[in-house]
Formats: C-alpha cells, sequence, structure tokens
C-alpha cells in the first residue's frame, strides 16, 4: 500500500515520527474547508464589476488567502516540510496556537475592510505573530534537515519572502490610517508581488516537484533542473520588492520579464513529469490538477496580455482564474491525497497484521468528491465567462456552483474525520 510514497524516484523516508499527529492538524484541515466555503458564500455579497482596488474586492482576496490558502499551506507543510527534509518538527505543538492566532488576524482584518481601518493594524499583527511563529519553527526545523536540496532551498526562501510581504502589508496599514506618511498604493504590487509568485507559487512549484512524482507515477526532474526556475523567479520578486524605492519603472519591468521565463521553464519541468507518468490514472487528484495547471496556463496567458495591453478587466480575470482555479483546484486536490494518507498512516497501518483495514481510496467519500469537482468546474467557467462579458448574473450562476461544490468538499474533510478519527 504504501509503494507509491516510498517510490524510487522519491528516495523519501515516509516515517510518522517526522509529521505531527493528525488530530493536532484537524483544525486546520477543517478550517481550511470552512474558510472555501465562507469564501464561495460572500461572493454573494461583492459586486464584481468593481474595480480590483475597492476594499469589497480586497477584504474577499484577504479572506480567500489567509483563510483557505494559507491555512491549507500551513496544514500541508505541517506534514510534507519535515517527510522532505527527513526530520522532526523543532516544536510541533506551537500548531496548536498558529491557526488560532490566524483566525483571529484575519477575522479583525475582514471587519477592518468594512467597518473601521484600525482593525487592519490590529488583524495584520495577529497574523504578523502566526507567521512568525511558523517559519521560526519551520527554520529551526530545516536546520537539522538530512536532505538539503534545492527543493528545501525553495521552501526557505518561499518563507522569506511570506515575511517580506506581511511586514509590508502592516506598512500599507499604517498608512491607510494616516500613521505613516506614504502612499499605501505604491507598495501593492510588492506585497501582492511577495506573497502571491514568491510565497505561494514559489513554494507549489517546489512542492510540486515532489508530488507530482509520489501521486502521479512518474519521474521527479533533477535538482539542477528545478534550480534554473527557482533561482529565476527569486529574482523577479527580488526586483519587484526593490522597485518601491526607486523612481522608475526598469526594476518592475525587468520582474515581470524574469517571472515570465520562471514560469515558462517550470511549464517545461511539469510538461516533462507528466510525460514520463508510467501510469495514467484520472482520478480525483488528477482530475484537479488538470484543472488547476489548465487554469495556470490561462491565467499566465492572460497577465502576458495585460502587461501588453492593460485593462483592469483582464488583469481581474487572470487574477480570478489563479486564485480560484490554480490555487483552489491544486489545494483541493491535495487534500484528497494527503488526508486519506494521513488517517490510514496513523490510525490503520498500526492494525495491519492484526485485521483487516481499508484501502486509501475507501477513506475518499467518492460521491461527494466527485460532486465537488463538477460544481466547482462549472462554477469557474461560468464565473470566469461572467467576467469576461462583464455581466454579473452570469458571474453570480458561476458562483452559486463554486458554493455548492465549497458544500461537498466541506462535507467531504468533515465525513473523513468524523468516521475514522
Amino acid at each position: 500500500m504504501l509503494e507509491l510514497y516510498k517510490k524510487k524516484e522519491t528516495t523519501m523516508n515516509v516515517s510518522p515520527d517526522f509529521s505531527p499527529p493528525i488530530k493536532l492538524m484537524k483544525p486546520y484541515f477543517l478550517l481550511t474547508s470552512f474558510f472555501y466555503l465562507f469564501s464561495m458564500l460572500w461572493l454573494f455579497f461583492i459586486n464584481p464589476q468593481s474595480p480590483l482596488d475597492d476594499f469589497s474586492m480586497i477584504a474577499w482576496v484577504h479572506l480567500y488567502m489567509l483563510g483557505f490558502v494559507m491555512m491549507a499551506i500551513f496544514s500541508a507543510m505541517a506534514q510534507l516540510g519535515p517527510v522532505v527534509t527527513e526530520t522532526k518538527h523543532h516544536n510541533v505543538f506551537v500548531f496548536k496556537y498558529i491557526w488560532i492566532f490566524l483566525t483571529l488576524g484575519l477575522t479583525l482584518m475582514f471587519i477592518g475592510f468594512y467597518v473601521d481601518l484600525n482593525f487592519l493594524l490590529y488583524g495584520g499583527g495577529l497574523v504578523l505573530v502566526a507567521m512568525c511563529i511558523y517559519i521560526v519553527e519551520f527554520f529551526l526545523t530545516l536546520k537539522n534537515a538530512r536532505r538539503k536540496t534545492t527543493i528545501t532551498t525553495a521552501m526557505k526562501m518561499s518563507n522569506l519572502f511570506l515575511l517580506l510581504g506581511i511586514i509590508n502589508g502592516l506598512i500599507m496599514a499604517l498608512g491607510f490610517n494616516s500613521y505613516l506618511e506614504i502612499d499605501p498604493h505604491s507598495l501593492l504590487k510588492a506585497h501582492t508581488f511577495s506573497l502571491v509568485i514568491g510565497f505561494v507559487t514559489l513554494l507549489i512549484m517546489g512542492i510540486s516537484i515532489i508530488l507530482v512524482p509520489m501521486f502521479g507515477f512518474s519521474k521527479r526532474i533533477s535538482d539542477n533542473e528545478f534550480a534554473k526556475s527557482f533561482y529565476t523567479l527569486c529574482a523577479g520578486v527580488i526586483l519587484m520588492l526593490a522597485s518601491p524605492l526607486f523612481s522608475t519603472s526598469i526594476l518592475e519591468s525587468a520582474s515581470y520579464t524574469l517571472t515570465i521565463i520562471a514560469i515558462l521553464l517550470y511549464f517545461f519541468q511539469l510538461a516533462k513529469m507528466m510525460r514520463s507518468r508510467k501510469k495514467v490514472v484520472h482520478d480525483i487528484w488528477a482530475r484537479s490538477i488538470y484543472v488547476g495547471f489548465i487554469s495556470f496556463i490561462l491565467s499566465f496567458l492572460l497577465f502576458v496580455f495585460y502587461l501588453i495591453s492593460p485593462d483592469p478587466e483582464i488583469l481581474k480575470l487572470a487574477s480570478w482564474i489563479l486564485l480560484v482555479g490554480f490555487f483552489g483546484f491544486l489545494i483541493i486536490g491535495n487534500l484528497y491525497k494527503i488526508i486519506p494518507f494521513l488517517l490510514w498512516f496513523e490510525i490503520y497501518s498500526p492494525l495491519i497484521e492484526e485485521q483487516n483495514v481499508p484501502m486509501l481510496h475507501e477513506l475518499l467519500p467518492s460521491r461527494l468528491t466527485n460532486l465537488q469537482f463538477i460544481s466547482s468546474s462549472l462554477g469557474l467557467a461560468i464565473s470566469s465567462f461572467g467576467l469576461l462579458l462583464k455581466e454579473s448574473i452570469i458571474f453570480y450562476i458561476g458562483a452559486f456552483f463554486l458554493l455548492l461544490g465549497a458544500t461537498f468538499l466541506f462535507s467531504s474533510i468533515y465525513k473523513m474525520f468524523a468516521k475514522n478519527l
């Protein structure tokens, strides 16, 4: 049963000693699905025709990114980080508190966008505390890593960009509240780039080099090959972070160019891994990955088109497809692999010599997950057409299907824990 996770190509030591107890991480998985559900529900309270700098739009992005994406990353990295580096957590019990700080901070920030901007500072401070606890523990864990590769370096850099992005956001909040005499909008690109590209995208690139071969029966590319896209993307993010310090657009242009090159290199590396698949299984993980990476390609092309011919509506559509299509489906697909494996490994693997135990796929409520995939795919397609055609009604129809898919996701994850833990 563990062949998939102990393949020669991955050469990783999968041991329960490296990962935190599943009960400790249960709140993260449940909150991930809850915030995804709440994010899809809140789509009905925003105007899809509003500009991207409207506070209702910004509030939704923070709800989705901090509540869903960040909570999912914390839950996944708490498990995968030590496995990749083959070392125990420095202090795994800090994860008892990280989700509390993050949830409270997000709640205050969400209130701040609608009620009082001062709450942005209070919420941002709590979010910073959560991120700092996570980053410090992660760096201390990596300090004793047995495996030091380009992927572990990518993890370090992504966490550094996370910290810089959060600090950048707090500086913006101080500007919005007139505590600092700065134009907060001048830092927006650096803030967004640091978190969306420097943290989330870079981390996805690094982890996918591990998970695609692990779950997709394919060969893993070499460290040197991944280094090409990794270092190029890092250079692009650093230039964007430095751009507010200079009154020239050269750094921004160079940053966009390097980022485009890095993503093209990553596409080539991903295609190489997918072509090497020894066994093609179109399960819920694979189908989610297909939608996710098709969304990534579409959003990438739209972003390039926006750079050539700036149009805020194109930028909005590209951002929507990136967040909901790429980040959303990629995270959900991997949750459907990670949660059953963790439950099986901790609960059923010790019993394998004593009694009949369920197979991994039997822990996954397939009917609910299939309904989620169909509903969310329809929702993504319809809502994207709504944005493209500038038709709010079409967008809200898509949002309804996304909400339906989110309900199935929450039910799936809740059912897995309720039935097996």
